[in-house]
């Protein structure tokens, strides 16, 4: 049974939102949270008393920003405001998906920030634990937090409770899709990035690729922290492994989808470091507007909604798997050209008929690197419109656009892995050459146990179960050969 996640507003990770989301861990409120959220709704209450003027909470919103809210019509208001803004269509949200939301939002609630009274918390803790399900679009949203599919969200789950002062104002400018969308992202894309080093280990045995480019001298000649980690892991992957004697290296140039690695998947990880930093920052940061201050006791109108820092990172995480699948491409288009490996042409072994072998997979797969390229494209750039909200939002993040686009990026990327593994088992059975690698050779014989050998008569395996099989591990495939 999974361990019951704790959510106190300040501690909240990628990992727990994926165990949450994904696997249905349990989760339970931080009594110092609901303490909190108590001390938070009474600032928001005095200041309703003494007739402030706080946006969202006395006062209307977006074109009629100072427009006071009659007292009596508060609570109308927020149904209203709610309603206003939902107008959810097109391709809905996963489950999983809107389980991260409902996660992020309780953590952002039990912050104290957004003060809203603690019973709203109670319900998504009700809802999470229940297993309940909500239909979100995720269209609509240009990351100045995410309004439509937060409404599509907040009229379902408190169709029953009537929302009062500064609350729906609260929940519309939630960024919990943005957020929930990149925390199972990032989860997904570390554990695929850290699969990489091994893929690629089998890959130059396969090859029969140089290893001086994993040399210490190499590494400290091109002092990145990524680079040193990248080469270090393929390094202890390939321990044992007949490459690394003097007779194992082919050729002493490789192309540079080879001789390269250690820096392509280096620029990875350290982008990956500046993305995952920003990220678990952003988890546990406010996006509300106003934020609710319970140490000076006030409100203060902010831009927290402001999603520029969560899509610089994702734009700088797909940018950076951009080069990673390009290289694994042309690692698959080496080896299963005669030219290049010095092995049969695909791969596979004569049979009089002329079949192209793992020519076809090679086209395959970089039609979806091609895909993956494509969506890197940066988000932070596009300006949706300086004239939405009388000219009051003016500028746009896109940070749902740019966490689907990682999502998407997730689900190729897994595929173009599957794909190097089963072009590099079959290139590392062909040339017979011995002993593989410790870690090398556990991941063969993983790869083997799913997807068997092509012979010359024989069609060319279907990637299926190994997709399957990395599914099911959560594509780490670190674990497989440990």
């Amino acid at each position: 049974m999974n361990k019951t996640v704790l959510i106190d507003g300040e501690t909240l990770s990628a990992r727990k939102v994926v165990e949450i989301a994904r696997f249905h861990a349990p989760v339970a409120l931080a009594q110092e949270a609901v303490e909190c959220m108590q001390a938070a709704r009474q600032v928001v209450e005095r200041a309703v008393s003494r007739g402030d003027r706080v946006y969202g909470v006395t006062t209307s919103v977006g074109a009629k920003t100072g427009v006071p809210l009659e007292t009596a019509r508060i609570e109308e208001f927020n149904r209203r405001l709610l309603e206003t803004h939902n107008f959810g269509h097109g391709p809905t949200a996963p489950d999983e998906v809107v389980r991260a939301m409902l996660v992020i939002l309780l953590n952002s609630m039990a912050s104290g920030r957004l003060g809203v009274r603690p019973v709203l918390a109670t319900m998504l803790v009700d809802a999470l634990n229940s297993r309940r399900t909500f239909r979100v679009h995720v269209w609509g949203s240009i990351g100045q937090s995410d309004m439509s599919p937060m409404a599509d969200l907040a009229l379902d789950l408190y169709s029953e409770l009537t929302l009062t002062s500064g609350e729906a104002l609260a929940l519309l400018n939630s960024s919990a899709l943005s957020l929930g969308l990149a925390a199972i992202a990032i989860d997904d894309l570390r554990r695929l990035l850290n699969s990489w080093t091994i893929a690629c280990a089998l890959s130059m045995e396969g090859f029969a690729a140089n290893p001086s480019i994993l040399s210490p001298a190499a590494v400290r000649s091109r002092p990145f922290e990524g680079l040193r980690f990248a080469a270090g892991s393929i390094r202890a992957r390939l321990e044992g492994s007949y490459i690394l004697g003097s007779d194992g290296p082919r050729h002493l140039q490789d192309p540079l989808c080879f001789r390269s690695l250690p820096i392509t998947l280096g620029n990875a990880f350290d982008c990956f470091a500046f993305a995952d930093k920003q990220i678990a920052i952003e988890l546990n940061a406010s996006q509300n507007n106003p934020v609710v201050s319970i140490e000076d006791e006030t409100l203060i109108s902010v831009a927290n909604f402001d999603m520029l820092s969560l899509s610089m990172s994702l734009d700088t995480l797909r940018l950076a798997f951009s080069p990673v699948v390009t290289s694994s491409t042309e690692r698959v288009a080496k080896l299963t050209d005669s030219f290049w490996s010095g092995l049969p042409v695909g791969l596979i072994e004569e049979d009089g008929v002329g079949l192209p072998g793992f020519n076809g997979m090679a086209q395959f797969h970089k039609s979806l690197a091609s895909e993956v390229r494509l969506l890197a494209a940066p988000t932070v750039i596009e300006l949706a419109s300086s004239s939405h909200s009388n000219g009051n939002l003016d500028r746009a993040s896109m940070a749902t656009v740019a966490a689907r686009r990682a999502r998407e990026t997730v689900e190729l990327c897994r595929s173009l892995l599957a794909m190097e593994l089963m072009v590099a088992a079959q290139a590392v059975e062909i040339r017979q050459a011995t002993p593989l690698g410790v870690s090398t050779g556990k991941l063969f014989k993983f790869v083997r146990s799913l997807v068997p050998y092509a012979a010359g008569r024989e069609r060319v395996p279907h990637p299926a179960p190994l997709l399957a099989a990395l599914d099911e591990r959560e594509y780490d495939l670190t674990t497989v050969a440990s």
